[in-house]
């Protein structure tokens, strides 16, 4: 890698750290009134989203959000005591258990959406529809890039666990 293109993706990169810890401490600032986090927020989404009101497991949830399982678990352990989600077992196999939303759950999500759509608001100011379009697509490349990265990581952790 040549220097200039090393500065030029440090700049880059490092922006998007502070860029999403700058998102992590406005978003919670703006839904303060609720008490939640982003955090919690990005969970009470990923269990909203179209077809899983069935729920999804901790493991596809911790997939889901590319958080570990035992960040979930915490997670999901806070927005239990504040009756938000439950974990019920699967009726064909007793061993699995679904996360899903409450029906406290889910009118806390449909009003959490109407603070979450201010912020965007907010937050893309300026930014045109093709702008956003083409915003997404990039950093899907860039998570197609990081995702890759990170299963070459645990493949190599494997081999030399198998190495052993």
């Amino acid at each position: 890698m040549s220097d200039e293109r090393f500065h030029m993706a440090n700049r880059l990169l490092f922006r998007m750290f502070k860029t999403t810890n700058l998102m992590h401490v406005t978003g919670t600032a703006w839904t303060a009134s609720l008490k939640l986090t982003t955090q919690q927020w990005s969970v009470l989404g990923a269990l909203a989203s179209p077809g899983y009101d069935d729920g999804l497991t901790v493991n596809e949830l911790a997939e889901y959000l590319f958080v570990s399982r035992q960040n979930v678990n915490g997670l999901l352990d806070r927005l239990e005591q504040a009756k938000l989600t439950e974990r019920v077992q699967n009726a064909s196999d007793r061993r699995v258990r679904f996360v899903r939303l409450t029906k406290k759950g889910k009118a806390i999500w449909s009003n959490l959406s109407n603070e979450i759509g201010s912020y965007y608001d907010a937050a893309l100011d300026g930014f045109s529809d093709e702008e956003i379009v083409q915003f997404q697509y990039l950093t899907d490349r860039l998570m197609t890039n990081l995702l890759q990265i990170r299963e070459e990581k645990e493949n190599r952790k494997k081999g030399t666990i198998d190495q052993v």
